[in-house]
């Protein structure tokens, strides 16, 4: 990794959270790389459970052997604290303690969770060990112990009713100022809780530092072998503040039980392109369910880029078809056109009394030299100035340079400007979504009264010959074009007109259809 580099993804933190949404997206092949500060929130526990197929897995084992596995996909992790975030999507510079600077298309953010503790002296000095918060995490390893309960919140009560379940010996310290409702005080009564009363002093240890239980408000130790406490769990990501995303309130049932980042469904965040992850978005998350969410919201960053690279493509497919340079560039090469006149041209424009003609996308100019050959004076009109000089070149060659004139003209800002010509005729210009119907309506501006418009396109139909593959908002049929014709217009023809045509890679003979427009505007 380099200071220029620029990924895909950048994951900020790189627990079991941050490791499973890399793991999602290194296996899509998406550039990821992980900034972890080293301070995974469960680092203080002996071991991990409830984790399918790792049971009773050490932490930072479990860690070690997830960075193992992500770099078999191409994952980077670095060592290091993200300090800055700026940018917007598609384009975010992170900034990280150690001076790093380094480019990313998308943000997961997983990291960054600090448990707030009451404040009992000693308390803190044995979190993870044998003061613990979760049964799912740590219950099965504390059965048929003597456990203390400390109700912190009026909640509590919930704390009690499932470690009830793993021991006899349960008892629930309740701190001052928390008043349990009655309906929980009643269920602790019924299922065997013990209460009292009052916030202890202080966690009592022995000489050895194991565990010997708590002192009580009133002076007497409650002797226990583990304690049990809700912490507060607050999400700390300082860089996200310059962008708007700033920690909300944790609450239920109306009590705060820590801070989180709000996210939608799918882990994004306020900010387009910052997502989040595991228990900085939800604090009951146990270590699966955040491996589970990183997953998930790694999946959903994927396919938003996914599709963000679909429609650049699209984007870089349209300048290819439908802008200048592309165009310039394609009749700078070898010869793309046969030089025969299109067939709808020669079907409809045979009997008529030749006059002053406009074609417009002319290419290389098969159908305005069939048309001067008939005694029609020409103007051949395309935007590339390399397909008119080819034209001119044609022309000359073929003694028609008296008789055709060109002109570069791009059709999606066409204005006549009162110039008219008898016969107007377009052959395959394509436009997405639609923008057919005002280029015909500025090509029939062109027509003289009398006049004919012939406009010839692919019809939709042509798609089964896998020719037209991915141009399917370009193509239009010719009554969706009849919007750009008002009173003036007789229309004379409207249709998919079959044909026949030669594969261009396999030769064989294949049915298309060209969709037909031919109308005369009222003298």
């Amino acid at each position: 990794m380099d200071e220029n580099s620029t990924y895909d993804v950048v994951v900020v933190g790189g627990g079991a959270a941050g490791l499973s949404g890399a793991m999602a997206l290194g296996r899509s092949r998406r550039s990821v790389l992980v900034i972890d500060a080293g301070e995974p929130r469960n680092a203080p526990a002996a071991h991990a459970h409830n984790y399918l197929g790792r049971e009773g897995v050490g932490p930072r084992e479990l860690l070690q052997i997830g960075r193992a596995e992500v770099a078999h996909y191409g994952v980077e992790v670095l060592p290091d604290r993200v300090v800055g975030l700026s940018g917007e999507v598609g384009d975010f510079l992170v900034t990280t303690d150690g001076g790093r600077r380094v480019r990313t298309r998308r943000v997961l953010v997983t990291g960054g969770v600090l448990d707030e503790l009451p404040d009992v002296p000693g308390l803190a000095e044995r979190w993870g060990h044998d003061v613990l918060h979760c049964p799912y995490c740590h219950g099965w390893e504390v059965r048929d112990q003597r456990i203390a309960v400390l109700a912190t919140t009026p909640m509590a009560g919930h704390q009690g009713l499932l470690f009830r379940q793993l021991s006899d010996d349960v008892v629930m310290v309740v701190h001052d100022g928390v008043e349990l409702p009655d309906e929980e005080v009643e269920k602790m009564g019924a299922i065997g809780v013990r209460l009292a009363h009052g916030t202890p002093r202080e966690v009592v240890t022995s000489e050895d530092g194991s565990l010997v239980g708590l002192r009580l408000a009133d002076g007497t130790v409650l002797e226990r072998d583990a304690i049990v406490v809700a912490s507060k769990p607050h999400a700390r990501a300082d860089f996200l503040a310059p962008l708007g995303v700033e920690p909300v309130p944790f609450e239920m049932n109306g009590v705060a039980l820590g801070s989180v980042l709000a996210v939608e469904p799918t882990g994004a965040t306020s900010v387009p392109g910052v997502f989040a992850a595991g228990n900085i978005t939800d604090v009951s998350m146990i270590l699966v369910a955040s491996a589970a969410h990183g997953t998930r919201v790694g999946a959903w960053i994927n396919a938003e880029l996914a599709s963000e690279d679909a429609a650049a493509a699209v984007a870089e497919r349209r300048a290819s078809m439908f802008e200048r340079p592309a165009w310039e560039e394609r009749y700078s090469g070898d010869r793309v056109w046969s030089g025969k006149v299109n067939v709808q041209l020669a079907a409809e424009a045979a009997d008529l009394a030749p006059g002053r003609a406009l074609d417009v996308g002319c290419g290389e100019g098969g159908d305005a030299l069939w048309l001067a050959e008939r005694g029609w004076q020409v103007t051949a009109s395309d935007f590339a100035d390399a397909a008119l000089a080819r034209v001119a070149e044609h022309a000359e060659e073929a003694g028609l340079a008296d008789r055709v004139e060109t002109r570069r003209i791009d059709v999606r800002t066409f204005e006549p400007d009162g110039e008219t010509w008898d016969l107007v005729t377009a052959h395959f210009v394509h436009l997405p979504d639609g923008g057919m119907v005002d280029v015909v309506r500025r090509l029939a501006s062109a027509v003289a009264p009398g006049g004919t418009l012939l406009v010839v396109g692919h019809a939709p139909s042509d798609l089964h010959t896998g020719l037209r593959h991915g141009h399917v908002s370009f193509m239009h049929t010719a009554d969706q074009l009849l919007p750009a014709l008002d009173e003036q217009w007789e229309v004379e023809v409207c249709e998919s007109r079959p044909r026949t045509q030669a594969h261009p890679e396999t030769g064989e003979e294949i049915e298309i259809a060209d969709a037909t427009l031919r109308a005369h505007r009222r003298g």
